[in-house]
């Protein structure tokens, strides 16, 4: 397989995950070349290659550039991340896709479900891959216990809970001007719990229905919320539970969720840092082992020592999706219609806690910034 000329868009906090998936990738697989580095602050991008120690060989290779519209007619990448503030990847995705780019968007994929739309038919016309950064669905056992929960080997599906306590101080949301904005990002449900809903809801394989939510500002200065809840109705009798805030410990953040069935449950999630698993099934008998020991063995076939070394960074398997997926013309795991989704079902939430009633799916359009009417800034 040729390489593929790879650019990231974006150096902020979450880029150094990117980097360095982008760098196994180069390294071990060689499937990618890193050609380029993008942001408005060219230090970011200095300090992003100094962060990874990237070797001189590379560094020497990857120019840095402060307009992304430049970075794409000179370099012409055939992947493309982008990882800026969410207000901002629908006109980045849409130019990357113009020049014929596949690219991947950090969640959530747009605040917009007619822009998420507009990236689909673009995507669609141009022949080109979105993967957006629903790097749950990567974490360890979880296709296979996707896989499980779909072929019924644990019985009817009965319905799930997801807690999101990813805690942060006010110090978060003043570092960026963008940080909790409604134009630009959203609270605790768009940026914090969206990851864990995309999750739940594709291991429990049903479209959602209709919705119920709630959210307030309890603790932070901004314009969205830090604390919402939510009910879900999905097909088939199958009901879920939501919970995000960042009103919590910043030092003990906290993703989990549960999942009831008529022949087991699941419970999983991070706690610290640090994660958690139990597997029962029908018998009342704990098989997390199992998973597990299949997980790693394949892990181990797939690229011993250095694809194990990956496993606390989720966005390696995000990577190798997205960039199989490219090569192969096929749809990544986590695709952009799934990201569309994840958007929809949250901006029903937001919504349902706006007009005060339950909201079914599908939803007419709906953008973040309408949430201004009932949450105006504060002073």
């Amino acid at each position: 397989m040729n390489k593929m000329r790879y650019a990231l868009v974006g150096c902020g906090k979450v880029a150094i995950k990117h980097l360095k998936a982008a760098l196994y990738q180069a390294g071990r697989r060689g499937s990618i070349e890193i050609v380029a580095l993008v942001d408005t602050r060219p230090e970011a991008a200095q300090a992003l290659m100094d962060k990874i120690n990237l070797p001189d060989s590379l560094r020497s290779n990857i120019k840095i550039y402060t307009d992304y519209v430049e970075m794409l007619e000179q370099e012409k990448p055939q992947l493309t991340a982008i990882t800026t503030p969410s207000g901002s990847h629908a006109v980045m995705g849409m130019r990357a896709i113009s020049a014929g780019s596949h690219i991947l968007l950090e969640k959530p994929l747009t605040l917009s479900l007619a822009e998420a739309d507009q990236l689909l038919e673009a995507a669609r016309e141009h022949n080109v891959r979105i993967a957006v950064g629903h790097i749950y669905r990567f974490f360890p056992v979880v296709a296979e216990l996707q896989k499980d929960l779909q072929s019924g080997n644990f019985g009817r599906i009965l319905y799930g809970d997801v807690k999101v306590r990813w805690g942060h101080d006010q110090a978060y949301y003043d570092q960026a001007a963008w940080r909790g904005t409604w134009s630009h990002d959203g609270g605790a449900l768009m940026n914090q719990s969206i990851h864990a809903l995309d999750l739940m809801v594709w291991l429990l394989g049903q479209p959602v229905c209709s919705v119920s939510g709630r959210i307030d500002r309890q603790l932070h200065r901004m314009q969205a919320e830090d604390f919402g809840l939510a009910s879900l109705e999905l097909a088939n009798g199958i009901w879920c539970q939501l919970e995000g805030t960042t009103n919590t410990d910043p030092k003990r953040q906290e993703a989990s969720f549960f999942i009831r069935c008529t022949e087991g449950e699941i419970r999983a999630g991070i706690m610290s840092g640090k994660p958690y698993m139990k597997i029962i099934n029908g018998e009342g008998k704990n098989i997390s082992g199992k998973y597990l020991r299949a997980f790693l063995a394949a892990k181990w076939r797939e690229g011993r020592l250095a694809a194990l070394k990956q496993l606390g960074n989720p966005h390696s398997g995000l990577y190798s999706d997205w960039i199989a997926a490219a090569s192969s013309e096929t749809e990544p795991l986590a695709d952009g219609k799934s990201g569309r989704d994840a958007v929809e079902m949250v901006l029903a939430i937001y919504k349902s806690a706006l007009m005060k009633r339950q909201i079914a799916l599908p939803l007419s359009d709906f953008k973040l910034e309408d949430m201004a009417l009932f949450f105006p800034e504060q002073p």
